[in-house]
This record gives C-alpha cells, sequence and structure tokens, in this order.
C-alpha cells in the first residue's frame, strides 16, 4: 500500500487538508487524516498541491488531432469534404498510432486521465484499433475504445475504409472487448456512427452488443441542423423521436452533441435515461450552435463534457471544456448563473466516469487513483480562498504539475513520464510532412 498526499485533497465538494489517499493496486482503498499513517506505508508526497480527480473526456476522435490547423475556419461541409474524408485515407497504422499519441499526449497535459476515442478507421478488421490502444497503453492513459458502426450503403461520401456490415462490426467489436477484457485501462464499447451513417437496425444491433457486453453505447445525434433536416427528411421523424419510436432510447445510450433537440425530445431522453456528451468547443468551433444543457439537467438527462476530435476543437482539455460549458450557458441564457462552476466540475469528472461506467472521477474508496495535482503556486489558481470555482473558469494548463492513472504517475513536473514530446512531435512531423492546407 502507498500514501498520496498534498496540501489540498479534493474530497467530496470541497478541499481539506491534512488528507492522505491510500492506494492499493491501481485503487483508492481510503481518505484518511495523513497523521494516521503507519510506519508501513511507503508515502509519495506531492507537495504545494491540490490533487482533484481525474478528468474525463467523454468524447473524441483521436486520429483527427493529425489534422489541425488544415480545417480551421470552414463551414461543416467544408471542414468534412475538404480535410476530414481526403485526409483521413492518408493514414496508414503508423500515422494513426502518431495521431492518437499525439492527442492522449495533449490529453494527459491538460490533466485527462479516461478519453474516449470514437474511431471509424477500421479497413475491414481490428488492426487499426490495436495502434490506438498500444498508443494509450504507452503513454498510460485510460482508454474507452468506441468502436464505430458505419454502415457500407449509407448516404453520405466517407471513405470506404468506415465502412463494414453491422454485423460483421458487432463481431469485431465483440472479439475486440474480449481480447481486452482483462485490461483494467481498456474498455470496449460499440458505437454507430450516427442516423445519417447508420440505420435504426445497425443502431439496434449496436445496442444489442453493449447490453451483452454490459457497457454503453454510443451515437452522435442531432450535431447540426443539416442532421436534423435530413433524418426528418428520411425518416419522417426528428432524431430523438426516430429513436423513441423505433424502441432505442436506453439508459445505455450515450448521445454526443444532441444540440438541435427541442423541449419535448429532451423529456424523452430524461425519460429513458439515455446520456448526452456536451462538447461546446466543437459546436462552437464548427458553428453547429449551442446544447441546452441546464434545461437537460433540470429534467435530469446525465451529462458529461468532451473536447471532440483534434481538428473539430484544437484541444484535448476537459478542464476547458469546463469554462467553455459554464460559459455558453450563461450567454445563451442571458443568465450569469445558467451553469455554475461546480456543476461544471462534475460534469467533467464524476459524471463522465459514472456515464461511461466506469470507477474513476472522483477521491473515494473503490474507484481508480486517476488524479491529478494543481500546483497552489500558480497564478492562474490565485486568490486560493476561490480555488474551486478558479480551477473551472481562470484555470491555465501550467498550473497542472502531476498525472496518476490508475496508481501509477504519467506526468511529472508537467512533463509526460513514458515518452518524450519530442519524440512524439517529430513522429507528428514525418506524418505530416508535405500536407498543405486545402
Amino acid at each position: 500500500m502507498k500514501a498520496l498526499t498534498a496540501e489540498l485533497i479534493h474530497v467530496g465538494d470541497g478541499f481539506a487538508s491534512g488528507r492522505a489517499i491510500l492506494i492499493e493496486g491501481d485503487r483508492i482503498s481510503d481518505v484518511v487524516e495523513s497523521a494516521s499513517l503507519g510506519d508501513d506505508v511507503a508515502l509519495d508526497d506531492w507537495g504545494r498541491t491540490a490533487i482533484v480527480p481525474g478528468t474525463v473526456n467523454a468524447h473524441g476522435h483521436a486520429f483527427q488531432n493529425l489534422f489541425k490547423g488544415f480545417a480551421d475556419d470552414r463551414p461543416f461541409s467544408s471542414w468534412r469534404d475538404d480535410v476530414l474524408y481526403p485526409f483521413s485515407e492518408r493514414l496508414d497504422a503508423d500515422a494513426i498510432y502518431t495521431g492518437a499519441l499525439f492527442a492522449f499526449a495533449e490529453a494527459l497535459l491538460a490533466g485527462v486521465t479516461t478519453t474516449v476515442d470514437f474511431f471509424y478507421l477500421h479497413d475491414a478488421a481490428d488492426g487499426n484499433a490495436e495502434v490506438v490502444l498500444k498508443a494509450a497503453a504507452d503513454l498510460g492513459i485510460r482508454l474507452v475504445f468506441a468502436r464505430a458502426f458505419y454502415d457500407p450503403e449509407a448516404p453520405t461520401a466517407a471513405p470506404s475504409r468506415y465502412r463494414e456490415p453491422a454485423l460483421e462490426a458487432a463481431d469485431r467489436c465483440r472479439a475486440l472487448a474480449r481480447r481486452h477484457h482483462d485490461d483494467p485501462l481498456v474498455s470496449v464499447q460499440p458505437a454507430p456512427h450516427s442516423l445519417h451513417a447508420a440505420t435504426p437496425e445497425t443502431i439496434a444491433i449496436a445496442l444489442d452488443l453493449a447490453h451483452e457486453l454490459d457497457v454503453p453505447c454510443h451515437l452522435h445525434l442531432a450535431e447540426a441542423a443539416y442532421e436534423r433536416e435530413q433524418v426528418e427528411a428520411r425518416y419522417g421523424d426528428t432524431p430523438v423521436r426516430l429513436l423513441a419510436r423505433e424502441g432505442l432510447l436506453d439508459p445505455r445510450l450515450i448521445t454526443v452533441h444532441t444540440v438541435w433537440v427541442d423541449d419535448a425530445e429532451i423529456d424523452l431522453l430524461a425519460e429513458a435515461g439515455a446520456g448526452v456528451v456536451h462538447c461546446p468547443g466543437a459546436n462552437a468551433f464548427l458553428g453547429d450552435g449551442i446544447a441546452r444543457v441546464p434545461e437537460m439537467l433540470k429534467r435530469g438527462v446525465r451529462v458529461a463534457l468532451g473536447p471532440d476530435g483534434g481538428c473539430a476543437n484544437n484541444r484535448q482539455s476537459v478542464f476547458d471544456e469546463m469554462r467553455m460549458a459554464s460559459l455558453v450557458a450563461k450567454a445563451s441564457l442571458v443568465d450569469g448563473g445558467a451553469l455554475d462552476a461546480a456543476t461544471a466540475f462534475r460534469l467533467g469528472t464524476s459524471a463522465g466516469a459514472d456515464l461511461l461506467g466506469l470507477d474513476c472521477g472522483a477521491i473515494e474508496a473503490g474507484r481508480y487513483a486517476d488524479v491529478v495535482g494543481l500546483d497552489l503556486d500558480d497564478l492562474s489558481l490565485q486568490p486560493l480562498s476561490m480555488l474551486d470555482r478558479n480551477i473551472v473558469h481562470s484555470m491555465q494548463q501550467t498550473a497542472i504539475k502531476s498525472v496518476m492513472v490508475g496508481g501509477q504517475t504519467v506526468v511529472e513536473r508537467g512533463r509526460l513520464a513514458n515518452m518524450p514530446a519530442t519524440e512524439i512531435a517529430q513522429r507528428i512531423a514525418e506524418v505530416t510532412a508535405g500536407w498543405s492546407r486545402p
């Protein structure tokens, strides 16, 4: 057993001094008074820091990190057709590994200890999935691998490498989950891409698999106005109403973005127990709109946060998303109290963990030892009497000093512990050599 101590530790809804986190294996066994520690406990003292739960990125696309800058400042159709689709065709397994290293390294340095990779560059197999899992293992991040289902006949211009028959996708997802069942850092979860890329029948197959594997099921939903219009034209119903009509609103369903929904649809999500991943940075970056998160929370919808793909936001920080979620809620409702710091912090930590079905996101017995140490002398956290609010509203990444995942320190003094950032930067340069902005 070891004990992790610091000047302040986030316990419950606030900070306490004179505490120690007891860690057995990869989990927290207790939080105790530091004065009660015996001589038989190995002590790891993080000094003048505040230890908070590691943040949880509930939605992302790691390979897209390689496209940052190339896709900026475009309407969505150009972002997709001129960058995402053609550039993703350029990526072999080594490039996919590099993109995953890039995204996961940025995430760890930003205090993310768990990340979702919603992945669809399958090439009718799972070899590419394995290189993403290797990148996560090499850096030490906790990974939810959301394996996408993308129909062969979907009416989009997406590359063929995205597409698979639904039953084949389910078989491969099931096999991948079984291969990594005993890895505590990996959870494989099915992810039908969207209602424009997966039929209700495909979504039903993915949901059945989620029940079989006892995991959530991820789905992009009502992300943009054009998608809502397409779904209405094709199926005669809005996205959420279609899912309800087809019996696909389910407590295991995690809907991503969920911007273009009305009051009745929010009620349907709440009644079904479905979750929502709010991606305020990406929604703003792509001009998709603002999700109605305060209203969702009031109606009991479970909500978490995600930065989304690298080139749909250009950042991997959930702390940034906390701030962004608060700001866009206040702006959209013209109410400075619409979404407070405590709520935003919860959405980026324990709410994300609970939505993903993982034992992380809080510093308490039984949860994984996934924590972040914040430098209490960093100016962005001052004054410390307002620490809880300053973490959400003013903190800069310079404050993130240490990161631990499963009891293992993966960021020390603001640097990656398991791979030099310079090595990752060199890989990125090699992969993107010769690329130019369309």
